[in-house]
């Protein structure tokens, strides 16, 4: 008998072992996603992942290809961008969907598309900059930060408040053209920013993303040249992980006192919640999330607790005006559910049906930009 429990004894430390083994495997695989996927700059263009159909009387019709994500805008309603190579273009609400193609009112910015031609769609939904997608000058500015010297576009405004915009993780400035008329109609001067990884600009000298725990100081940087630029005071907007950023800039930075209002649009508020995400949507049990997690802060020096922005959301003071889609596939809509249950006083939340990630504006614009308009007019008579 003592002999049968010696067997068996050993037979559940080999069990325990192995599944050790087997969890800690799968974090340090996904530990190396995570470090591929979320903390490594990535500035490739993506696939065109859709195919033309047909193009007749203004509409379009595309159908998914291998590569098109699912879900993705093809088969969501909205206003969406199309890129092809040497064109672009943009889509509206849909006309017929099936599962395998779709067919939407279609307008051309510039380019020439044929059937048969591959497309992607944006998010963004206006091209290049704000000359090429409204018209409206700009020009090309140097603000200073503790790595140099990054790059901004600049549109001019009457308001002695100036808008500082900053994009999402592994974009551009363009991400902010959707809401720029609204803010060029009501006058204010608007700064929209690059920050450190984006491509040509100065890196982190680790040369990872840290999701607002070093790019803080890269807005703090772009408040500054507005206030010597005769600015008397910002509203900061951020978008996804610039969400994250502007945030943490109000956190820690002595310029946050400037801040007169916050636009954030599916702010990464709690880094945690947005990998554990990711990693329910790949299929694996939350555990080796826990474990990838682990692996990632002693790999590469991710500070967990200090990513999880909503801990500290007692400590903002400036009006926040807040957008989240409540279909949002990569920052769970629940972290900013939290934000506006946390600060009632201070945050107007508008939670949109439907919305993807940063695409509250695509589904409604024109409640967005009301929300915007609203928003910016309340601080003016506050």
């Amino acid at each position: 008998m003592p002999k049968l429990r010696q067997i068996l004894i050993t037979l559940v430390a080999v069990i325990i072992a192995g599944a050790a083994a087997g969890l800690g495997g799968g974090g340090w695989y996904l530990s190396d996603i995570l470090k591929k996927d979320a903390l490594t700059p990535d500035h490739a263009e993506s696939e065109l992942d859709m195919q033309v159909l047909a193009i007749d009387g203004g509409e379009i019709t595309l159908e998914v290809t291998p590569l098109t994500g699912n879900p993705g805008a093809w088969d969501h309603e909205g206003v969406w961008g199309v890129r092809w190579n040497g064109g672009y273009g943009q889509i509206g609400p849909i006309i017929q969907l099936t599962d395998t193609d779709v067919v939407r009112p279609f307008t051309v910015f510039f380019g020439e598309l044929r059937p048969g031609d591959h497309v992607r769609l944006e998010g963004m939904a206006f091209p290049e900059n704000p000359l090429v997608a409204f018209g409206i000058p700009f020009q090309q500015v140097q603000y200073q930060s503790d790595l140099g010297a990054f790059n901004a576009w600049y549109v001019e405004g009457a308001r002695d408040t100036w808008v500082v915009f900053v994009h999402g993780r592994n974009v551009t400035p363009k991400e902010g053209l959707r809401i720029l008329p609204t803010l060029v109609e009501l006058g204010y001067p608007v700064l929209m920013i690059t920050y450190r990884n984006d491509e040509g600009m100065p890196a982190n000298p680790d040369g990872l993303l840290r999701y607002g725990q070093a790019e803080w100081q890269d807005v703090e940087g772009a408040v500054q040249y507005a206030l010597d630029q005769g600015a008397d005071d910002v509203v900061v907007a951020g978008f996804s992980m610039g969400g994250a950023t502007v945030v943490n800039f109000l956190y820690q930075s002595a310029l946050a006192d400037n801040v007169q209002g916050v636009i954030l649009d599916a702010p990464m508020m709690n880094f945690n919640k947005t990998i554990d995400l990711g990693v329910e949507q790949r299929g694996y049990p939350i555990i080796v999330a826990a474990i990838a997690k682990a692996f990632g802060q002693m790999r590469f020096g991710v500070d967990w607790g200090a990513l999880d922005y909503l801990k500290k959301a007692d400590q903002l003071k400036s009006p926040v005006l807040l957008f989240h889609g409540d279909v949002d596939q990569t920052v769970p809509v629940s972290t900013s559910d939290i934000l506006a249950a946390a600060r009632p006083d201070l945050v107007t939340y508008v939670r949109v049906p439907g919305a993807l990630h940063v695409g509250s504006w695509n589904r409604d614009s024109q409640r967005y930009e009301a929300a915007v308009r609203d928003f910016l007019e309340g601080l003016e008579s506050g």
